[in-house]
């Protein structure tokens, strides 16, 4: 299997721009906190502002943010756990989608865990399919004719453009990596330091914290679990998931819930994990991320030391405890999607967008 990079990617990309189609960018969590590193910003910068202008520069017609669709997956994925809970019907423990060198490793070492994989897409795919469809719907367009480039911390992430729809359609059709992009950008003579902020296209403008948050380990639990708590009347703050231990292990009690819940970044620490957990150890909850302290290490960022890896995950969290809206319920963009889009299809159809195709 080969996926396109470097300049035949580049090339591709700006066919793609000229051929008529329209052509997303949806840029992800940790790539704002690290691409400034490529043009001399100081580590765990916020060049997000830049990074929507940059991609303008090269063509792009729309730039969304990957963490509206965290915040799309976080919200339908805590509704599915609530019902789960107070059911008692659920198959726990439920493990993360987010992180597609997580999955993959579970096909092929573990495939008895792929059942307890959550359903809800990645947030790349879920923004993918959800901007193809809305865009599409606002424009008066074919989603077919509609392509979307992942701008993603992790070349592992370029997986997910195999992955189609019921409908044929592909939720992601390409993935610039961060470092990918700083290349893109030098070929073609634009400095990022140079460049104005511009903003995110205004169908789609805002995200939550919670779905910032996702770029670095415990990011996602933080989010499904304030999220949660919130769905139960519960307005609070959880941030016991923002130490950087290997393996975590916490208990948290939301509505009439006590919820056992893990955290590991590092596959090696999850094998350790998991050999407690075929011991008799029981959770509700289990994040996995691949790389060391989430998608701020990953095989598509700036080559970094531990201590440089840690400051970008830091910095993350500061931004994104810097957003008034904390959870997708305080999403404004959220409610207008579900408004607008989501409560107006069958829940079938709405399932298409965010769920695997399985």
């Amino acid at each position: 299997m080969e996926f396109l990079s470097g300049e035949k990617l580049f090339e591709k990309l700006e066919e793609e721009m000229k051929s008529g189609k329209v052509v997303i960018a949806e840029i992800a969590p940790a790539v704002r906190v690290t691409l400034g590193e490529l043009f001399g910003f100081p580590v765990g910068t916020n060049v997000l502002g830049k990074t929507v202008a940059l991609l303008k520069k090269l063509g792009f017609h729309h730039v969304v943010d990957t963490p509206l669709g965290a915040d799309i997956a976080t919200y339908y994925e805590a509704e599915d756990i609530k019902k789960m809970l107070d059911s008692g019907k659920g198959k726990f423990p439920i493990f993360n989608s987010c992180c597609v060198g997580w999955r993959v490793y579970a096909s092929r070492a573990h495939p008895e865990l792929l059942n307890n994989i959550t359903v809800i897409a990645s947030p790349q795919m879920t923004i993918g399919a959800v901007s193809k469809y809305y865009i599409a719907q606002k424009y008066g367009l074919d989603p077919f004719s509609i392509i979307v480039v992942g701008i993603m911390p992790c070349a592992l992430k370029k997986f997910e453009t195999i992955e189609v729809m019921k409908n044929g359609n592909k939720y992601v059709d390409y993935v610039v990596t961060t470092v990918e992009l700083g290349e893109w950008a030098v070929k073609r003579g634009f400095d990022l330091k140079m460049l104005q902020d511009e903003p995110l296209d205004q169908l789609m403008p805002t995200s939550s914290k919670d779905g910032v948050i996702f770029g670095v380990t415990g990011g996602m639990t933080e989010a499904v679990v304030t999220t949660l708590a919130q769905l139960y009347g519960e307005k609070k703050e959880i941030i016991d998931f923002r130490d950087d231990i290997e393996i975590r292990k916490k208990k948290i009690k939301i509505g009439k819930h006590i919820l056992s819940i893990a955290i590991v970044h590092g596959l090696p620490n999850f094998e350790k994990l998991y050999n407690e957990i075929k011991a008799g150890e029981k959770y509700h909850l289990i994040e996995v991320m691949m790389c060391p302290f989430g998608c701020v290490g990953g095989p598509g960022q700036p080559i970094a030391d531990k201590k440089t890896i840690i400051a970008r995950g830091n910095a993350l969290r500061v931004l994104a405890d810097g957003i008034n809206e904390r959870t997708p319920i305080d999403n404004p963009t959220v409610q207008k999607l579900k408004r607008e889009f989501f409560d107006k299809m069958p829940r079938e159809k709405l399932e298409e967008l965010i769920y695997f195709n399985r």
